[in-house]
Parts: structure tokens; C-alpha cells; sequence
């Protein structure tokens, strides 16, 4: 699809998904090291969190805004992530749900 064919809130909204997913897929090694290393996890943690949410309104605006035009590859990276981010949240939803506190 042609830059030029797609309307102004897509090219915004795709951007804001590229940029939010690198910062989660970014997150991921820096929680692992911040875990290994003792150091505080909290601000990766809540600032995923809220990438996850602006992540997953720009899949769905991307989406909205580009579903008279044809299904490729933005339309589907798009898909992937939606579906990637609805399962990572109701992870997060059942770790929170199940927890029973701390042990001892």
C-alpha cells in the first residue's frame, strides 16, 4: 500500500505500534538482567505495562483505520501483535487473580 493511501491517523497509529512493541520486546532482556542482578524491577515492569496498553489501542486503530484497504503486511504484523498482547494481559490477569501472597 502506497504511504500516500493511507490516512494520517494510520500512519500515526503504526508508528506508535512499532515503537511501543520494540520498547516490550526491549523490556524483556532488561527485566531478566535486572532480575539477575538484584536490581529493582518496578519501573520496566510498569512501564511495559503501559506500552502494552497503547500498544494494543494502536493495533486496534491501525486496524479500524485500514480495514477497507487490503490485508498485508502491516494488517497482518498488526493481527500478530493484537493477538500476542490480549494473551499477554490475560497472563498477567490470572497471575494477578491467582495470587495468594507471599509464602511462610
Amino acid at each position: 500500500m502506497p504511504l500516500s493511501a493511507i490516512s494520517a491517523v494510520a500512519r500515526v497509529s503504526r508508528r506508535v505500534l512499532v515503537v511501543t512493541a520494540a520498547y516490550i520486546l526491549g523490556c524483556i532482556p532488561a527485566i531478566l538482567l535486572a532480575e539477575r542482578y538484584g536490581w529493582t524491577q518496578t519501573p520496566f515492569h510498569l512501564t511495559q505495562l503501559i506500552a502494552v496498553v497503547l500498544c494494543l489501542l494502536s493495533c486496534i486503530v491501525f486496524l479500524a483505520t485500514t480495514r477497507s484497504s487490503p490485508f498485508r503486511l502491516w494488517q497482518w504484523l498488526a493481527s500478530v501483535a493484537l493477538v500476542l498482547l490480549l494473551l499477554w494481559l490475560a497472563l498477567v490477569a490470572y497471575i494477578i487473580l491467582t495470587y495468594s501472597g507471599p509464602e511462610g
